[in-house]
């Protein structure tokens, strides 16, 4: 909530900083056009005001990007760093069958679910081991109006698993691959991932963040 609430608040300081560099950028255009290149006032005043108010802020809107959510970064599954971790989580999903079998850790896994038409990647809570399938129950709310199938429990077939976690009493996680996968992401298009969100991977004793991983 914090994070989100610090992200809103980016966005009115973007907007804010951008109206504000508008305003001001009119002068220096009369300055170059007027006093400068000569030019008629009314001349002048047309060109200043449309560079200052139109081309100034969508030059700057396009190239200030505000940073997203890290936990609501949109993220495309068949993107190279998502599928490399994809594919490592189900290279090491036997650890995952034993921690489940075992009973003793906090089990969940990520799956792909098609609402309205969308496919949405969601975890569960892992319940037990059906045949080729892991019986879960949905562990966090997806975008929209929850089907209510979702709020039954689900046979997820084992090829559809696409992440998966172990968490003991201490909140210390294995697994978690995809969150990696997000990280790298947003680091190549965003920047630096910043403190509070890299805080979120310390619990994940599989990933070891840092600005190399």
């Amino acid at each position: 909530m914090n994070a989100a609430l610090g992200i809103q608040g980016w966005y009115m300081f973007r907007l804010l900083a951008i109206t504000f560099i508008s305003f001001c950028s009119v002068v220096p255009f009369l300055m170059v056009f007027h006093r400068f290149l000569e030019l008629d006032d009314d001349v002048a005043g047309y060109i200043s005001f449309f560079l200052a108010w139109i081309i100034t802020p969508a030059i700057l809107l396009r190239i200030w990007k505000v940073p997203p959510y890290f936990e609501a970064l949109p993220v495309d599954i068949d993107d190279p760093i998502m599928q490399e971790q994809i594919n490592r989580a189900k290279n090491e999903f036997g650890i995952f069958i034993s921690g489940l079998k075992d009973g003793k850790l906090e089990s969940f896994i990520k799956f792909p679910y098609e609402i309205e038409g969308n496919t949405e990647h969601i975890w569960g809570v892992a319940h037990s081991i059906k045949g080729e399938a892991v019986i879960a129950s949905l562990a966090s709310d997806p975008v929209g109006e929850t089907p209510e199938e979702l709020l039954e429990r689900l046979d997820v077939p084992f090829d559809d698993i696409e992440d998966w976690m172990l968490q003991d009493s201490k909140g210390l996680n294995q697994g978690g691959y995809t969150l990696l996968a997000m990280a790298k992401i947003y680091e190549r298009d965003f920047g630096k991932l910043p403190k509070r969100y890299a805080k979120e991977l310390e619990p994940f004793v599989d990933i070891k963040w840092n600005k190399n991983a």
